[in-house]
């Protein structure tokens, strides 16, 4: 738009191009003016008084000016994989991809983790890792290696953050599997000398994998003899124990080998066993064994002359044995005469008394295992007919007296 007074002491005659009249201004209406385009106007004036004439033109528009900025959005976001179990001792590859699905680039982007419990890092508990700047649509593949360390569930939680207050966070669950040990003994906690003891070895495996390579050695006490074993035991009369192999014992699983050990010394005995495999896995049980004597007590009756007449004398030889492998203690041997025989006398190891019903011995303090001791008794037949005489011996390792009888026949003239 120009804008142009009309000048004093000047009458109007025209304008070209055609302009408006708004009081005492010529307004021309030029519009858009492109790039590098001119124009011109003209005004035609009649002067009325002498003097100058001027013109003062004023141009007016209207500026116009457009700008558009794109607005994006990073954004982030985290994949983890890792295999479900992993031993104990071995690396669990974590695999990690990072991406950014948004529109505009994340920057400073920033890895952080706390290691859980179960495994390690060889840089520490907290881990820390500059991405820097992942552009829009720019995905990024890492691998985070840890060490398994103890059995169990572990959750690994992985978080992300980046400017603009972008933060995501991601978790991966794997188990840490491992194999175990376990030992024991069955088996009789007391037994006698020379009597044979059967023992059940049980080795279990109560973890999670396999145990591999497992030994069994089951130690003998001095006091045990090695008879025999199952399941190819090997017996090492150096060490004085009794190997078994087994090369794989999977999770779960249990077994028994059996050791029969026979007593040889009386006294307080210790079985020992042990049992090994792969991976320094190890555990040992002990059981005590009370190994005593057993006194065994069996006699014999042997009369000299049978039959007799009356009057006429016999006696009866009572031979007791400790078949045993303990002192038998206080041995007494009572013998039982009927009406019809009368003792004359008596002879043995320890004092006697004749007694109208027979004949007492007093007790024997010990009879040591293996020996014997003789006892006599010498009678006179009073009455014809079988006469039956008993003889008892008591000891107190027996809760009830053993009794033998033994027959003489006595005659007479009829």
């Amino acid at each position: 738009v120009i804008r142009d007074e009309l000048p004093q002491g000047t009458r109007l005659v025209s304008t070209t191009p055609r302009a408006e009249m708004e009081g005492n201004f010529l307004v021309w209406q030029i519009g858009a003016l492109s790039t590098g385009e001119e124009r011109t106007v003209e005004m035609q004036l009649m002067p009325l008084a002498e003097g100058e004439i001027g013109s003062v033109a004023q141009v007016t528009y209207a500026g116009q000016a457009s700008a558009k900025t794109r607005c994006t959005m990073p954004q982030l976001a985290i994949r983890m994989t890792a295999p479900a179990k992993v031993m104990i001792g071995q690396e669990q590859r974590v695999k990690i991809e990072l991406r950014n699905p948004g529109t505009g680039d994340a920057e400073n982007v920033m890895l952080f983790e706390n290691v859980p419990e179960g495994v390690r890092h060889a840089s520490g508990p907290a881990l820390e890792f500059e991405v820097g700047t992942l552009r829009a649509g720019e995905t990024k593949e890492m691998e985070l290696v840890l060490t398994a360390e103890r059995a169990g569930s572990v959750v690994n939680t992985l978080s992300a953050r980046a400017e603009g207050n972008l933060q995501v966070q991601q978790q991966v669950e794997f188990e840490v599997i491992a194999p175990e040990l376990a030992v024991a003994l069955e088996g009789p906690q007391r037994r006698y000398l020379e009597r044979p003891a059967t023992y059940n070895v049980i080795v279990e495996n109560p973890g999670t994998a396999p145990a591999h390579d497992v030994e069994l050695v089951t130690k003998l006490p001095k006091g045990l003899q090695f008879v025999r074993a199952n399941n190819m035991g090997e017996y090492d009369a150096a060490t004085h124990s009794v190997y078994w192999s087994l090369a794989h014992l999977p999770e779960g699983e249990r077994g028994t080998v059996e050791l029969v050990a026979m007593p040889t010394q009386t006294g307080q005995q210790t079985l020992t066993v042990e049992g090994k495999a792969q991976q320094g896995l190890a555990d040992e049980a002990k059981q005590d064994i009370l190994i005593e004597g057993l006194a065994a007590i069996m006699f014999e009756v042997r009369v000299a002359h049978d039959p007799i007449e009356v009057g006429g004398e016999t006696s009866y030889e009572i031979r007791v044995v400790n078949q045993g492998t303990k002192a038998a203690t206080n041995v007494q041997v009572v013998v039982s005469l009927p009406p019809g025989l009368q003792a004359m006398s008596a002879d043995g190891e320890t004092r006697y008394s004749v007694q109208a019903g027979g004949v007492v011995f007093e007790p024997l303090a010990q009879l040591a295992p293996k020996s014997n001791t003789v006892f006599r008794v010498h009678v006179k037949g009073l009455q014809p007919g079988d006469q039956r005489v008993t003889v008892q011996v008591n000891t107190d390792d027996i809760s009830q007296p053993i009794r033998r009888e033994e027959s003489t026949r006595v005659f007479g003239d009829e």
